[in-house]
Protein backbone atom coordinates (compact mmCIF):
# COMPACT_ATOMS: atom_id res chain seq x y z
CA UNK A 1 0.00 0.00 0.00
CA UNK A 2 0.89 3.84 -0.41
CA UNK A 3 1.64 6.00 2.41
CA UNK A 4 -1.92 7.29 2.30
CA UNK A 5 -3.60 4.16 2.38
CA UNK A 6 -1.38 2.78 5.61
CA UNK A 7 -2.29 6.02 7.33
CA UNK A 8 -6.20 5.78 6.98
CA UNK A 9 -5.58 1.67 7.57
CA UNK A 10 -3.76 3.25 11.03
CA UNK A 11 -6.80 5.44 11.42
CA UNK A 12 -9.10 2.84 11.42
CA UNK A 13 -7.26 0.86 13.77
CA UNK A 14 -7.64 3.77 16.39
CA UNK A 15 -11.41 3.72 15.91
CA UNK A 16 -13.44 2.82 18.75
CA UNK A 17 -16.00 0.06 17.90
CA UNK A 18 -19.78 1.23 18.05
CA UNK A 19 -23.39 -0.17 15.93
CA UNK A 20 -22.18 1.25 12.66
CA UNK A 21 -18.91 -0.88 13.16
CA UNK A 22 -20.26 -3.80 10.69
CA UNK A 23 -20.94 -1.46 8.15
CA UNK A 24 -17.78 0.59 8.23
CA UNK A 25 -15.68 -2.41 8.51
CA UNK A 26 -16.90 -3.01 5.19
CA UNK A 27 -16.63 -0.02 3.39
CA UNK A 28 -12.76 0.03 4.67
CA UNK A 29 -12.09 -3.28 3.36
CA UNK A 30 -13.71 -2.17 0.44
CA UNK A 31 -11.66 0.69 0.13
CA UNK A 32 -8.05 -0.60 0.84
CA UNK A 33 -8.80 -3.57 -1.83
CA UNK A 34 -9.86 -0.59 -4.39
CA UNK A 35 -7.05 1.80 -3.37
CA UNK A 36 -7.13 5.39 -4.51
CA UNK A 37 -8.70 6.52 -7.94
CA UNK A 38 -6.24 7.44 -10.60
CA UNK A 39 -7.12 8.63 -13.82
CA UNK A 40 -7.36 5.39 -15.29
CA UNK A 41 -10.60 5.35 -13.56
CA UNK A 42 -13.59 6.77 -15.65
CA UNK A 43 -14.77 9.53 -13.30
CA UNK A 44 -11.54 10.68 -12.25
CA UNK A 45 -9.68 11.32 -15.74
CA UNK A 46 -8.87 14.74 -15.69
CA UNK A 47 -7.60 14.63 -11.83
CA UNK A 48 -4.53 12.68 -10.94
CA UNK A 49 -4.04 12.30 -6.70
CA UNK A 50 -0.38 10.93 -6.54
CA UNK A 51 0.90 13.61 -4.70
CA UNK A 52 -1.32 13.02 -2.45
CA UNK A 53 -0.94 9.04 -2.15
CA UNK A 54 2.62 9.72 -1.21
CA UNK A 55 1.21 11.63 1.93
CA UNK A 56 0.33 10.46 5.50
CA UNK A 57 -2.46 11.42 7.48
CA UNK A 58 -3.32 11.87 11.11
CA UNK A 59 -7.21 12.85 12.76
CA UNK A 60 -7.59 16.83 12.72
CA UNK A 61 -8.46 18.15 15.80
CA UNK A 62 -12.27 19.03 16.97
CA UNK A 63 -11.43 22.19 18.05
CA UNK A 64 -9.79 25.33 17.05
CA UNK A 65 -7.10 26.71 18.92
CA UNK A 66 -8.71 29.51 19.32
CA UNK A 67 -12.09 31.63 18.49
CA UNK A 68 -13.32 31.53 15.20
CA UNK A 69 -12.61 34.69 13.25
CA UNK A 70 -15.33 36.98 11.97
CA UNK A 71 -13.66 36.90 8.45
CA UNK A 72 -12.74 33.90 8.32
CA UNK A 73 -15.01 33.40 5.55
CA UNK A 74 -17.46 35.96 3.15
CA UNK A 75 -20.45 36.15 5.31
CA UNK A 76 -23.13 34.56 3.45
CA UNK A 77 -26.09 36.77 5.31
CA UNK A 78 -26.32 40.32 6.25
CA UNK A 79 -27.29 40.84 9.80
CA UNK A 80 -30.80 41.77 9.63
CA UNK A 81 -31.43 38.33 7.85
CA UNK A 82 -33.57 35.89 9.77
CA UNK A 83 -31.61 32.36 9.53
CA UNK A 84 -30.01 29.70 11.74
CA UNK A 85 -26.85 28.81 12.23
CA UNK A 86 -24.91 25.78 12.64
CA UNK A 87 -20.90 25.71 13.21
CA UNK A 88 -18.93 22.33 12.59
CA UNK A 89 -15.12 22.15 13.08
CA UNK A 90 -13.25 19.36 10.96
CA UNK A 91 -16.41 17.50 11.12
CA UNK A 92 -17.46 17.72 14.53
CA UNK A 93 -20.60 19.78 15.44
CA UNK A 94 -20.83 22.27 18.46
CA UNK A 95 -23.90 20.88 20.48
CA UNK A 96 -26.09 22.45 21.68
CA UNK A 97 -26.69 24.37 18.30
CA UNK A 98 -29.29 26.97 17.87
CA UNK A 99 -30.89 27.15 21.40
CA UNK A 100 -32.41 23.29 20.58
CA UNK A 101 -34.44 22.78 17.45
CA UNK A 102 -35.28 25.25 14.53
CA UNK A 103 -38.95 25.49 13.60
CA UNK A 104 -40.04 22.25 11.33
CA UNK A 105 -36.12 20.93 11.76
CA UNK A 106 -35.30 18.32 14.64
CA UNK A 107 -31.18 18.92 15.02
CA UNK A 108 -29.13 15.51 15.97
CA UNK A 109 -25.31 14.61 16.27
CA UNK A 110 -24.36 11.43 14.43
CA UNK A 111 -22.47 10.26 17.51
CA UNK A 112 -25.75 9.91 19.18
CA UNK A 113 -28.26 8.91 16.88
CA UNK A 114 -25.57 5.86 16.38
CA UNK A 115 -25.52 5.33 19.96
CA UNK A 116 -29.55 5.60 20.93
CA UNK A 117 -30.86 4.63 17.33
CA UNK A 118 -28.35 3.01 15.04
CA UNK A 119 -30.81 1.85 12.54
CA UNK A 120 -31.69 5.32 11.46
CA UNK A 121 -28.43 5.73 9.98
CA UNK A 122 -28.21 2.59 8.51
CA UNK A 123 -30.45 3.55 6.57
CA UNK A 124 -28.54 6.35 4.53
CA UNK A 125 -25.06 4.50 4.97
CA UNK A 126 -26.64 1.45 3.17
CA UNK A 127 -25.94 0.31 0.48
CA UNK A 128 -22.25 0.37 -0.10
CA UNK A 129 -21.28 0.74 -3.71
CA UNK A 130 -17.68 0.52 -5.47
CA UNK A 131 -17.71 2.96 -8.21
CA UNK A 132 -14.89 5.06 -8.83
CA UNK A 133 -16.66 7.77 -7.86
CA UNK A 134 -17.84 6.36 -4.35
CA UNK A 135 -14.15 5.72 -3.70
CA UNK A 136 -13.91 8.45 -1.16
CA UNK A 137 -17.56 8.07 0.52
CA UNK A 138 -16.62 4.88 1.24
CA UNK A 139 -13.54 5.90 3.58
CA UNK A 140 -15.51 8.78 4.84
CA UNK A 141 -18.14 5.66 5.78
CA UNK A 142 -15.48 4.23 7.62
CA UNK A 143 -13.87 7.21 9.40
CA UNK A 144 -16.16 9.67 10.06
CA UNK A 145 -16.72 10.42 14.16
CA UNK A 146 -19.24 12.72 14.33
CA UNK A 147 -21.94 14.71 12.03
CA UNK A 148 -25.11 16.18 11.50
CA UNK A 149 -29.01 14.63 11.25
CA UNK A 150 -31.33 16.95 10.36
CA UNK A 151 -34.78 16.09 9.79
CA UNK A 152 -37.24 18.34 8.40
CA UNK A 153 -40.88 18.01 9.51
CA UNK A 154 -42.80 20.62 8.16
CA UNK A 155 -41.83 24.06 6.53
CA UNK A 156 -39.15 25.30 7.95
CA UNK A 157 -39.33 29.27 7.33
CA UNK A 158 -35.71 30.70 7.34
CA UNK A 159 -32.52 28.86 5.71
CA UNK A 160 -29.73 27.37 7.72
CA UNK A 161 -26.38 27.87 7.44
CA UNK A 162 -23.85 25.21 8.29
CA UNK A 163 -20.62 26.60 8.85
CA UNK A 164 -17.85 23.74 8.11
CA UNK A 165 -14.29 25.35 9.35
CA UNK A 166 -11.81 23.32 8.62
CA UNK A 167 -8.49 23.87 10.57
CA UNK A 168 -4.58 22.02 11.14
CA UNK A 169 -2.48 21.05 13.63
CA UNK A 170 -0.25 20.38 10.73
CA UNK A 171 -0.07 19.62 6.86
CA UNK A 172 -0.49 16.23 7.18
CA UNK A 173 -4.44 16.07 8.59
CA UNK A 174 -7.21 15.19 7.43
CA UNK A 175 -11.03 15.99 8.24
CA UNK A 176 -14.20 13.84 7.93
CA UNK A 177 -17.65 15.91 7.66
CA UNK A 178 -20.56 14.51 7.20
CA UNK A 179 -24.15 15.88 7.07
CA UNK A 180 -27.53 13.41 6.75
CA UNK A 181 -30.82 15.76 5.86
CA UNK A 182 -33.89 13.63 5.81
CA UNK A 183 -37.10 16.00 4.63
CA UNK A 184 -40.56 14.01 5.85
CA UNK A 185 -43.47 14.33 3.23
CA UNK A 186 -44.75 17.89 2.24
CA UNK A 187 -41.68 19.34 4.20
CA UNK A 188 -39.51 22.21 2.74
CA UNK A 189 -36.59 24.54 3.85
CA UNK A 190 -33.23 25.98 1.95
CA UNK A 191 -30.04 24.70 3.77
CA UNK A 192 -26.29 26.57 2.62
CA UNK A 193 -23.27 24.49 3.58
CA UNK A 194 -20.29 26.79 3.64
CA UNK A 195 -16.61 25.15 3.72
CA UNK A 196 -14.35 28.09 5.06
CA UNK A 197 -10.54 27.56 6.26
CA UNK A 198 -8.94 29.09 9.73
CA UNK A 199 -4.88 28.94 10.53
CA UNK A 200 -2.10 28.54 9.04
CA UNK A 201 -2.79 24.73 8.08
CA UNK A 202 -5.86 23.31 6.25
CA UNK A 203 -6.35 19.37 6.84
CA UNK A 204 -7.62 17.15 3.89
CA UNK A 205 -11.43 17.28 3.72
CA UNK A 206 -13.29 14.55 2.94
CA UNK A 207 -16.78 15.50 3.21
CA UNK A 208 -19.94 13.63 2.36
CA UNK A 209 -23.80 14.90 2.56
CA UNK A 210 -26.93 12.87 2.15
CA UNK A 211 -30.19 14.29 1.36
CA UNK A 212 -33.39 11.88 1.26
CA UNK A 213 -36.34 13.76 -0.23
CA UNK A 214 -39.56 12.16 0.93
CA UNK A 215 -43.24 12.50 -1.20
CA UNK A 216 -43.91 16.10 -2.05
CA UNK A 217 -40.71 17.93 -0.05
CA UNK A 218 -38.73 20.51 -0.91
CA UNK A 219 -35.40 21.48 -0.33
CA UNK A 220 -32.94 24.23 -2.12
CA UNK A 221 -29.46 23.30 -0.87
CA UNK A 222 -25.91 25.26 -1.25
CA UNK A 223 -22.57 23.91 -0.85
CA UNK A 224 -20.11 27.34 -1.15
CA UNK A 225 -16.20 26.30 -1.45
CA UNK A 226 -14.42 29.24 0.02
CA UNK A 227 -11.46 27.84 1.37
CA UNK A 228 -7.15 29.12 0.54
CA UNK A 229 -4.80 28.16 -1.81
CA UNK A 230 -3.36 25.35 -0.26
CA UNK A 231 -6.76 23.49 0.49
CA UNK A 232 -7.53 19.91 -1.06
CA UNK A 233 -11.54 19.24 -0.61
CA UNK A 234 -12.92 15.92 -1.85
CA UNK A 235 -16.94 16.00 -1.65
CA UNK A 236 -19.40 13.91 -2.50
CA UNK A 237 -23.23 14.68 -2.44
CA UNK A 238 -26.12 12.06 -2.42
CA UNK A 239 -29.51 12.55 -3.42
CA UNK A 240 -32.13 10.30 -3.23
CA UNK A 241 -35.72 11.45 -4.31
CA UNK A 242 -39.39 9.98 -3.79
CA UNK A 243 -42.45 10.94 -5.45
CA UNK A 244 -42.94 14.91 -6.55
CA UNK A 245 -40.20 16.05 -4.97
CA UNK A 246 -38.29 18.57 -5.74
CA UNK A 247 -34.37 19.64 -5.35
CA UNK A 248 -32.59 22.55 -6.44
CA UNK A 249 -29.61 22.96 -5.64
CA UNK A 250 -26.26 24.85 -5.91
CA UNK A 251 -22.39 23.87 -6.16
CA UNK A 252 -20.50 26.97 -5.86
CA UNK A 253 -16.49 26.72 -6.18
CA UNK A 254 -14.84 30.28 -5.29
CA UNK A 255 -11.62 29.10 -3.42
CA UNK A 256 -9.39 25.90 -3.21
CA UNK A 257 -6.33 24.46 -4.59
CA UNK A 258 -7.98 21.34 -5.50
CA UNK A 259 -11.20 20.64 -5.38
CA UNK A 260 -13.52 17.63 -6.41
CA UNK A 261 -16.76 17.64 -6.29
CA UNK A 262 -19.56 14.89 -6.94
CA UNK A 263 -23.16 14.41 -7.06
CA UNK A 264 -25.16 11.66 -7.36
CA UNK A 265 -28.68 12.00 -7.71
CA UNK A 266 -31.48 9.12 -8.21
CA UNK A 267 -34.96 9.98 -8.90
CA UNK A 268 -36.87 6.98 -7.83
CA UNK A 269 -40.23 7.51 -7.93
CA UNK A 270 -42.58 9.22 -10.65
CA UNK A 271 -42.82 13.60 -10.82
CA UNK A 272 -39.15 13.78 -8.76
CA UNK A 273 -37.33 17.07 -10.70
CA UNK A 274 -33.66 17.96 -9.91
CA UNK A 275 -32.44 21.48 -10.53
CA UNK A 276 -28.62 21.18 -10.23
CA UNK A 277 -26.18 24.93 -10.48
CA UNK A 278 -22.73 24.46 -10.85
CA UNK A 279 -20.58 28.05 -10.71
CA UNK A 280 -17.03 26.88 -10.93
CA UNK A 281 -14.67 29.19 -11.21
CA UNK A 282 -10.89 28.80 -11.82
CA UNK A 283 -8.43 31.24 -10.12
CA UNK A 284 -4.75 31.50 -10.42
CA UNK A 285 -3.24 27.55 -10.39
CA UNK A 286 -6.50 26.30 -8.93
CA UNK A 287 -7.72 22.71 -9.95
CA UNK A 288 -11.59 22.36 -9.82
CA UNK A 289 -13.18 18.81 -11.01
CA UNK A 290 -17.30 18.40 -10.79
CA UNK A 291 -18.51 15.46 -11.78
CA UNK A 292 -22.48 15.18 -12.10
CA UNK A 293 -24.26 11.62 -12.51
CA UNK A 294 -28.38 11.82 -12.83
CA UNK A 295 -30.71 8.66 -12.91
CA UNK A 296 -33.67 8.69 -13.45
CA UNK A 297 -34.96 5.31 -12.42
CA UNK A 298 -39.03 6.05 -12.87
CA UNK A 299 -41.30 7.53 -15.36
CA UNK A 300 -42.00 10.98 -15.57
CA UNK A 301 -39.30 12.50 -13.87
CA UNK A 302 -36.91 15.67 -14.67
CA UNK A 303 -33.68 16.64 -14.45
CA UNK A 304 -31.88 20.11 -15.59
CA UNK A 305 -27.88 20.46 -15.23
CA UNK A 306 -26.46 24.34 -15.17
CA UNK A 307 -22.59 24.24 -15.23
CA UNK A 308 -20.68 28.12 -15.94
CA UNK A 309 -17.13 27.26 -15.59
CA UNK A 310 -14.48 30.03 -15.99
CA UNK A 311 -10.95 29.68 -15.93
CA UNK A 312 -8.00 31.98 -15.59
CA UNK A 313 -4.14 32.34 -15.17
CA UNK A 314 -2.87 28.91 -15.19
CA UNK A 315 -6.06 27.01 -13.67
CA UNK A 316 -8.00 24.08 -14.73
CA UNK A 317 -11.57 23.02 -14.32
CA UNK A 318 -13.46 20.13 -15.48
CA UNK A 319 -17.19 19.33 -15.26
CA UNK A 320 -18.11 16.13 -15.99
CA UNK A 321 -21.95 15.19 -16.30
CA UNK A 322 -23.88 11.92 -17.09
CA UNK A 323 -27.44 11.46 -17.11
CA UNK A 324 -28.48 7.81 -17.17
CA UNK A 325 -32.20 6.86 -18.32
CA UNK A 326 -33.31 3.56 -16.29
CA UNK A 327 -35.58 1.07 -18.60
CA UNK A 328 -39.53 1.63 -17.45
CA UNK A 329 -38.29 5.29 -17.14
CA UNK A 330 -40.57 6.46 -19.87
CA UNK A 331 -40.94 10.18 -20.51
CA UNK A 332 -38.18 11.42 -18.18
CA UNK A 333 -37.03 14.67 -19.10
CA UNK A 334 -33.24 16.03 -18.88
CA UNK A 335 -31.25 18.70 -20.11
CA UNK A 336 -27.51 19.10 -19.56
CA UNK A 337 -25.61 22.51 -20.63
CA UNK A 338 -22.95 23.51 -19.57
CA UNK A 339 -20.22 26.51 -21.25
CA UNK A 340 -16.60 27.30 -20.28
CA UNK A 341 -14.80 30.59 -20.65
CA UNK A 342 -11.23 30.87 -21.19
CA UNK A 343 -9.72 34.03 -20.19
CA UNK A 344 -6.13 33.19 -20.46
CA UNK A 345 -4.11 31.19 -22.83
CA UNK A 346 -2.53 28.56 -20.27
CA UNK A 347 -6.15 27.97 -18.72
CA UNK A 348 -7.84 24.84 -19.44
CA UNK A 349 -11.79 23.85 -19.25
CA UNK A 350 -12.66 20.29 -20.09
CA UNK A 351 -16.25 19.40 -20.30
CA UNK A 352 -17.91 15.82 -20.65
CA UNK A 353 -21.29 15.76 -20.95
CA UNK A 354 -22.95 11.77 -21.36
CA UNK A 355 -26.35 10.09 -22.13
CA UNK A 356 -27.09 6.37 -21.22
CA UNK A 357 -31.25 5.87 -22.58
CA UNK A 358 -32.45 2.36 -21.91
CA UNK A 359 -35.92 3.36 -22.34
CA UNK A 360 -37.87 4.51 -25.49
CA UNK A 361 -40.13 7.91 -25.25
CA UNK A 362 -37.95 10.31 -23.52
CA UNK A 363 -36.81 13.88 -24.20
CA UNK A 364 -33.06 14.18 -23.30
CA UNK A 365 -30.50 16.87 -24.59
CA UNK A 366 -27.01 18.00 -23.77
CA UNK A 367 -24.62 20.60 -24.91
CA UNK A 368 -21.10 21.73 -24.13
CA UNK A 369 -19.27 24.38 -25.55
CA UNK A 370 -15.74 26.41 -24.36
CA UNK A 371 -14.21 29.36 -25.83
CA UNK A 372 -13.42 33.14 -25.25
CA UNK A 373 -15.32 35.99 -25.06
CA UNK A 374 -17.75 36.47 -28.12
CA UNK A 375 -16.19 39.29 -30.82
CA UNK A 376 -19.55 39.91 -32.13
CA UNK A 377 -20.91 40.87 -28.33
CA UNK A 378 -17.94 42.73 -27.39
CA UNK A 379 -18.38 44.80 -30.95
CA UNK A 380 -21.46 45.37 -29.99
CA UNK A 381 -20.99 47.02 -26.76
CA UNK A 382 -17.98 49.09 -27.72
CA UNK A 383 -20.00 50.50 -30.52
CA UNK A 384 -22.81 51.50 -27.80
CA UNK A 385 -19.62 53.60 -26.33
CA UNK A 386 -17.93 51.61 -23.48
CA UNK A 387 -14.31 50.95 -23.00
CA UNK A 388 -13.01 47.82 -24.20
CA UNK A 389 -12.16 46.50 -20.30
CA UNK A 390 -16.12 47.70 -18.87
CA UNK A 391 -17.25 45.94 -22.12
CA UNK A 392 -14.75 42.59 -21.30
CA UNK A 393 -15.78 42.94 -17.35
CA UNK A 394 -19.46 43.13 -18.11
CA UNK A 395 -19.43 40.54 -20.46
CA UNK A 396 -17.72 38.16 -18.23
CA UNK A 397 -19.90 38.72 -15.02
CA UNK A 398 -22.99 38.31 -17.24
CA UNK A 399 -21.60 34.60 -18.60
CA UNK A 400 -21.95 33.52 -14.76
CA UNK A 401 -24.44 35.25 -13.36
CA UNK A 402 -27.23 33.47 -15.02
CA UNK A 403 -26.09 30.23 -12.54
CA UNK A 404 -27.16 32.65 -9.98
CA UNK A 405 -30.40 34.01 -10.35
CA UNK A 406 -32.54 31.24 -9.09
CA UNK A 407 -30.63 31.50 -5.54
CA UNK A 408 -33.52 32.52 -3.46
CA UNK A 409 -31.61 34.32 -0.47
CA UNK A 410 -30.68 37.30 -1.31
CA UNK A 411 -27.76 38.25 0.93
CA UNK A 412 -26.38 34.95 -0.09
CA UNK A 413 -26.27 35.43 -3.94
CA UNK A 414 -24.96 39.23 -3.86
CA UNK A 415 -21.72 37.70 -1.27
CA UNK A 416 -21.08 35.34 -3.61
CA UNK A 417 -21.00 37.89 -6.38
CA UNK A 418 -18.91 40.20 -4.46
CA UNK A 419 -16.78 36.91 -3.93
CA UNK A 420 -16.77 36.22 -7.61
CA UNK A 421 -16.04 39.91 -8.91
CA UNK A 422 -13.01 39.83 -6.59
CA UNK A 423 -11.22 36.86 -8.97
CA UNK A 424 -12.16 38.49 -11.59
CA UNK A 425 -10.63 40.60 -14.47
CA UNK A 426 -11.12 44.63 -13.79
CA UNK A 427 -13.40 43.72 -10.66
CA UNK A 428 -13.14 47.39 -9.79
CA UNK A 429 -15.10 48.16 -12.85
CA UNK A 430 -17.63 45.38 -12.36
CA UNK A 431 -18.39 46.59 -8.85
CA UNK A 432 -19.14 49.97 -10.17
CA UNK A 433 -21.76 48.09 -11.49
CA UNK A 434 -23.54 46.65 -8.84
Amino acid sequence: MNPALRSFAAQWQTRSADALSPVRAQAMERFLKLGLPTTRDETWRYTNLRSLAAQSFVDAPRKTRGEIEPNASLSLLDKTDRAASLLMVNGYPTMPVVDGLISGMEIYSLREVARLDPNTLLRFLEPLSDADQRRWALLNTALFVDGLYLKITSRVPMPLVILHVATGDGADNIAYPRIIIEATPGSSATIIEHHVAQGDHTPLCNSNTHIALRHDAQLEHYRVFATGADATHLDSLDIRQDKDSHCKQFTIVLGGGLVRTALEAHLDKPGASLDSHSLLVGHEDRHVDCVNIVTHGAPDTRSDQTARAIASDSSRVIFNSKVIVDAGAVHAESKQSCRGLLLSPTAEIDTRPQLEIHADEVKCAHGATTGRLDPDMLFYMLSRGLDRATAQSLLVYAFLADVLTGMSVTSARQAIEDALIAQLPDSMTLRNFR
